[in-house]
């Protein structure tokens, strides 16, 4: 399946490089930037993900934040996680053993499971693991805009919506019209290479071709035999920030026509295990001892294939049906490092494939005192999981193979779920406006009873001048526990097929101040949670007890903050928020605070052009993110080769500064330097991992592009 799935992207890449060569384009030394956007265009983003229905920002009945292709190309960014953390308020990296996850209020699991993630509104989270990370393997080049839904949003979206939604908005033919060719270089072996092709064609057609790869060898930090959480303590290195052996890739096609669209898409994801992610966790490794399997070397390796169609027609004049049909294979593979004294390893796999649909209708009406749409729909959501394995060896090979066909690793099955929703968008005149929508999910289990779900959501929308709205919203997610926890046979994560799902319920609170014609825009949501049903990893249970239980309750409250500066020669950016534990059970809290959440975060963003009236293609950019401190307790594990836990560690407030520098669109090119963590700050992060990992230190990587017009 690897295989096959490079094949295709080769292809994808002879592809646009054949157009290119065979169109003979030239640049054009336009100063202006096709993706630019003008202050009036900021102000008035139209956003999809809200209500499935385009409208104007100011009027989506949840606080959304937009993150535009201008912010991407300014910021820097290496990756998805990189602009969420900078620009979503609430979002902040937590520390897992072998993928990328970020927490978004403080909740987080060990792999990406609370937040989902889409690509022009298809679901990227797989179904047996629920789980898509925000990492290399989800391209940057050819984004539009990224849409983030802060809170429940499962009267849309249903299962995994439990937290937020980010709904990742691709480029259309007609926007690009043309293309660009990017690589990039960095240190601690940072190579990437980015293509995109864009064109209209008749009939108000369009289509976008996008590739990007990216391979990184990571950070080696060196770890004294004194620091080795081990019982073995030995002198080593963690590899931090690693993408390689088979890199992180992401090749995708997007055809848009008048009432057609279709999209493709293959993306690898890749990341490199610091330390031991099996049996006592976070040894010291030597990553050259263990030998690769199907392409993966120690860590977590997550490959998956997306197609969607979607047909859409406007009859009749106020009513417009639409209907999508989707396919999506993923395939989960990892090396576990689970004895670095005998240089134990475990291979573990699975695939499975899932397939649906979705068929909408919707009305807009219009009465003498008011006006609104109403949007009806179903959904059904098939999925498969037809094979899976667990090899282990020690010496860094593997030699025994534990499945049987009747016993796997993780059992095959099916799951189906069927699903139908229903919105109501009321305009009591421009000033007021009621949003309704609820959703109720049914699925089928491999196993046990049935599970459904509610999940409704209201909101009342006050704009009484364009200088201020306000918002009042009150909203239910949930997210059914992943088939992996139910399913596996795997003594160290034992599940329940009895597992419930989590479920959060959310009032939020959002004024928005805009003045000067929206060059000042400052919004504040406050919000008050309650999760129930957490997914607990009991580390007490013995023999044949499940490890995972449904015993978590999280109640808290937050303040979020968004402000913004935007003028031509200078844009600022600023988010900050203030989270505050109130009462939990069987979660990671004390007092007020989180483990590993910092209590006060705060980002600022500023992109500077000094010589806007003369020169417009010099910019300069400055990310400044601050991180409280944190609670970061120390489990029962080994250190210096004795038992050893700390339950009051904390970790010290952080204060981390990016720069880069950018020349747009000169003849052609576009050049850009970036640093992150300029001051090589040292610092370490906690999670779902035993001990805080350290963190990345001083990365720096230059960009070449060339974009062209036809």
């Amino acid at each position: 399946m690897i295989t096959q799935y490079v094949h295709v992207f080769r292809k994808i890449l002879f592809v646009v490089f054949f157009l290119y060569t065979a169109l003979n384009l030239s640049a054009q030394e336009d100063t202006i930037d096709i993706y630019d956007l003008s202050l009036t265009e900021l102000m008035n983003i139209d956003v999809f993900s809200a209500s499935k229905l385009s409208e104007p920002i100011i009027e989506v009945p949840v606080p959304v934040t937009v993150i535009t292709q201008d912010m991407i190309e300014s910021s820097g960014a290496r990756d998805l996680r990189d602009l969420l953390t900078t620009f979503v308020p609430g979002i902040t990296f937590v520390q897992d053993h072998n993928e990328v996850v970020v927490a978004m209020r403080g909740v987080y699991a060990s792999s990406q499971q609370k937040i989902l993630i889409m690509l022009n509104g298809h679901r990227l989270n797989s179904r047996a693991y629920s789980s898509v990370n925000p990492d290399y393997g989800i391209a940057l080049n050819n984004i539009k805009q990224i849409e983030v839904l802060r809170g429940p949003a499962s009267s849309l979206y249903g299962n995994v919506a439990l937290t937020a939604v980010i709904n990742i908005i691709t480029k259309s033919g007609s926007e690009v019209n043309g293309g660009e060719v990017e690589i990039g270089q960095g240190n601690f072996g940072q190579q990437k290479i980015s293509l995109l092709f864009g064109k209209e064609i008749e009939n108000n057609s369009d289509f976008l071709f996008w590739g990007n790869l990216h391979k990184v060898e990571g950070e080696e930090i060196e770890i004294k035999a004194e620091d080795d959480y081990s019982a073995h303590p030995k002198n080593g290195v963690a590899i931090i920030g690693g993408s390689k052996d088979m890199p992180s890739f992401d090749a995708g096609f997007v055809f848009r026509s008048n009432n057609l669209s279709l999209l493709a898409d293959i993306q690898n994801g890749r990341y490199v295990e610091p330390f031991s992610a099996g049996g006592i966790t976070g040894e010291v490794y030597n990553y050259n001892d263990y030998r690769s399997f199907l392409g993966v070397g120690p860590g977590l390796q997550s490959l998956s294939g997306h197609f969607n169609s979607k047909y859409e027609k406007t009859f009749l004049t106020d009513w417009t049906f639409s209907g999508d049909l989707y396919f999506d294979h993923n395939l989960l593979s990892s090396i576990l490092i689970v004895d670095t004294f005998v240089n134990r390893m475990g291979a573990l796999s699975w695939k499975e494939y899932s397939y649906g649909s979705t068929l909408q209708i919707a009305k807009n009406y219009k009465t003498a005192k008011a006006t609104g749409n109403v949007i009806a729909g179903f959904q059904v959501d098939y999925m498969n999981l037809y094979d899976s394995f667990f090899a282990s060896g020690i010496g860094g090979e593997l030699s025994v193979v534990t499945d049987s066909t009747q016993n796997l690793i993780l059992a095959k099955g099916e799951e189906i779920i069927y699903s139908g929703f229903f919105q109501l968008k009321h305009k009591f005149s421009e000033k007021l406006i009621f949003n309704l929508g609820t959703r109720y999910d049914n699925k089928k289990r491999h196993e046990g009873e049935n599970v459904s779900a509610f999940s409704p959501r209201m909101a009342i929308i006050y704009i009484p001048s364009k200088l201020f709205d306000v918002k009042l919203s009150y909203s239910q997610s949930f997210v059914d526990a992943p088939y992996w926890y139910r399913y596996n046979n795997l003594a160290s994560y034992k599940g329940s097929s009895g597992l419930l799902p989590e479920h959060l319920s959310s009032i939020q609170f959002t004024p928005t101040f805009h003045f000067f014609e929206g060059k000042i825009n400052y919004g504040i949501n406050v919000y008050y949670n309650i999760l129930t049903d957490i997914i607990f990893r009991n580390l007490a249970a013995t023999g044949n007890e499940p490890r995972y239980i449904n015993a978590g309750k999280l109640e808290a409250t937050g303040i979020e903050n968004e402000f913004s500066y935007l003028s031509e020669k200078l844009k600022i950016r600023t988010n900050f928020t203030y989270q505050h534990a109130i009462e939990a059970k069987d979660y990671g809290v004390r007092e007020e605070q989180i483990f590993n959440i910092p209590n006060f975060t705060a980002n600022i963003n500023c992109d500077y052009t000094p010589f806007y009236q003369k020169f417009k293609n010099l910019s300069f950019n400055i990310t400044a993110r601050y991180l409280s401190e944190q609670l970061s307790p120390i489990d029962s594990t080994f250190k210096g080769g004795v038992r050893y836990a700390d339950k009051n560690n904390t970790l010290d407030a952080v204060f981390l500064v990016n720069a880069g520098v950018n020349i747009t669109k000169f003849h052609g090119l576009t050049l850009n330097f970036s640093v992150s963590n300029l001051f090589d700050k040292k610092y370490f992060q906690g999670g779902t991992v035993r001990f805080p990992y350290p963190q990345e230190g001083r990365w720096y990587m230059i960009n070449l592009a060339y974009k062209f017009r036809l």
